[in-house]
């Protein structure tokens, strides 16, 4: 079948629009003034700096300017073989029509602009290994301290039930639901059922149905009951998930992990990470040994310096995580396959991550942009089945679930209608582009292939 064009930045409908106009500027802006603050306070990396920025400052005018996109060096294909499909890529857009940055398309310019930023990085003594986008991770998660407290709380709390008491398949079910939900929205969520007055028998209360009802009115596709009924039929070994956003994401990951761990629903948790700094804030395996040395920090949350309740419970939490992780139960792993441009649809032809995937039970991808490499960011209708948008992997033998806050132009699985009533809804709360309901992250969807 012919798929859909993807998304383009010239397309004024397109959240692509407003992105290369506005959000690469701004985060390009910002990393040049990160870098010079590093300069002055670390003035041996000084030559270094210089090139990164004026690299950087050419790469701002080209966006104003509207220059076409350069093909990766021969010498930066060679350094790193992984670019080739970029160049390739490129190629082929080129023959339809010439890819410039404020026309090409939105996915395939997004991940090269990363790419080539670590390029840039790579090619200095000093900053191979230097994250530009740290300090922005680091400071987002600093405010969370409330959040943070409030869930390590509250699972402190079901672990010494769970201890105490072997949940059943009913409450353990309700408890995933709540721990997808977590891992969805972050704190954006009423965690009722793991509230101090919730036992669990309470969990599966009226009480508690009502809030669920109330937490999930903005998920307008939700497969979490036919995922949890696919996973009680496995195994029950292993569960991966493909890690979004580091800081309180990452947290809140997180928090599922132990979950499941704790309630023995499964024997290992595997997360996978980027091996490159990449689209500002997502994971990589530094930010995984960074969190736990953020948690062991007791001055690193403002709200927890004075209170020792609160450091308990995230001493509680950070000691489990120690544990799994030294126990070999939760692993960390990264490929670079997380950084290409190809779509996710091509992941069984990637022998040793689809080698690795294969071992899983359930395969869990976080957040807006793998829903978009999922989907090839595509001009799907939005009553496309989620098995038809995600190709050749819904046969691939992976069991996929998706989580994510709506934050770009796609989506797919809706009933029909729904499109064009959420169109309209948002224009009445005062939105100029109704389409943007789509990227104004206040919907979501959970999406399920069984593989």
């Amino acid at each position: 079948m012919s798929l859909p064009s993807p998304s383009y930045n010239d397309d004024r409908k397109s959240f692509a629009y407003p992105t290369v106009h506005k959000r690469w500027p701004s985060i390009i802006t910002l990393a040049i003034e990160d870098l010079e603050k590093h300069a002055k306070e670390n003035p041996d990396t000084e030559g270094c700096v210089e090139f990164v920025t004026g690299h950087l400052k050419t790469l701002l005018s080209n966006f104003k300017e509207d220059k076409p996109v350069d093909a990766f060096t021969d010498e930066d294909v060679q350094a790193k073989p992984e670019l080739k499909i970029y160049n390739d890529e490129l190629k082929r857009f080129n023959d339809a029509k010439l890819v410039t940055w404020q026309t090409g398309p939105w996915l395939y310019l997004e991940c090269y602009l990363y790419q080539l930023i670590s390029v840039w990085f790579s090619k200095t003594k000093k900053l191979q290994k230097y994250d530009i986008f740290e300090p922005a991770k680091t400071g987002a998660f600093k405010l969370s301290g409330t959040g943070v407290v409030e869930l390590c709380q509250r699972v402190k709390l079901l672990s010494q039930q769970l201890a105490e008491k072997e949940a059943d398949e009913q409450a353990l079910g309700l408890l995933f639901t709540e721990f997808i939900d977590i891992s969805l929205w972050g704190n954006a969520t009423d965690l009722s059922l793991l509230a101090g007055n919730f036992s669990l028998e309470d969990i599966k209360s009226l009480q508690g149905a009502e809030v669920r009802k109330k937490n999930e009115e903005k998920i307008i596709v939700n497969d979490t009951e036919a995922a949890w009924k696919h996973y009680l039929s496995s195994k029950r070994e292993r569960i991966d998930i493909v890690l979004d956003n580091s800081g309180f994401e990452l947290f809140a990951d997180l928090c599922l992990t132990l979950f499941l761990l704790e309630a023995k629903l499964v024997k290992k948790v595997v997360v996978h990470c980027k091996q490159i700094p990449w689209f500002v804030s997502d994971t990589m395996p530094k930010d995984f040994d960074l969190i736990l040395a953020q948690l062991e920090d007791t001055t690193f949350f403002d709200e927890v310096k004075e209170d020792k309740a609160s450091q308990e419970a995230i001493k509680f939490f950070l000691d489990k995580l120690k544990q799994y992780t030294q126990n070999q139960q939760i692993g960390v792993q990264s490929h670079q396959f997380w950084t290409s441009c190809a779509n996710y649809w091509d992941i069984p032809k990637i022998k040793d991550l689809y080698e690795e995937l294969q071992k899983s039970n359930l395969i869990i991808f976080k957040g807006d942009l793998n829903y978009r490499k999922l989907t090839g960011d595509l001009h799907w209708d939005t009553t496309t089945p989620f098995t038809t948008a995600i190709q050749d992997l819904a046969s691939s033998g992976l069991p996929v679930l998706l989580l994510r806050t709506c934050k770009a132009d796609v989506v797919v699985g809706l009933p029909a209608g729904l499109n064009e009533k959420l169109i309209e809804e948002y224009k009445s709360q005062g939105n100029e582009i109704g389409e943007f309901w789509t990227a104004s992250g206040k919907w979501a969807v959970i999406s399920f292939s069984r593989g």
